[in-house]
């Protein structure tokens, strides 16, 4: 089985690649460049941001004011109604006090 499956290799031998990619179009430029970085975004020798690929088309809105989000940020927090506690907090501890038990120590 293995020489039949060589035997159907030996066709795919003297294929000329260069030939076929600038017979590809644009569109199919990119889908293959998108396959092609599919194929391991796992790596872990890549950098975080290498292992996607940046997919947005759209162009920068204008300059990132760093600041004035942190404000606006700040801002929105403070507006923000904190949810009640479902048991309202009394202070009061539970468990083993005092001291922590040692290895071979029961209770």
């Amino acid at each position: 089985m293995a020489l039949s499956f060589k035997k159907d290799l030996e066709k795919y031998k003297d294929i000329d690649e260069d030939e076929i990619l600038n017979k590809l179009s644009e569109e199919e430029l990119k889908q293959l460049e998108t396959v092609l970085e599919e194929v391991d975004p796992e790596n872990a020798l890549l950098p975080a941001g290498l292992r996607q690929k940046d997919q947005t088309n759209k162009t920068a809105t204008g300059t990132f004011d760093r600041e004035g989000l942190l404000k606006y940020l700040e801002k929105e927090a403070m507006e923000y109604k904190d949810r009640d506690d479902i048991v309202p907090f009394t202070g009061e501890k539970k468990g083993v006090s005092g001291f922590l038990l040692g290895v071979g120590c029961y209770i």
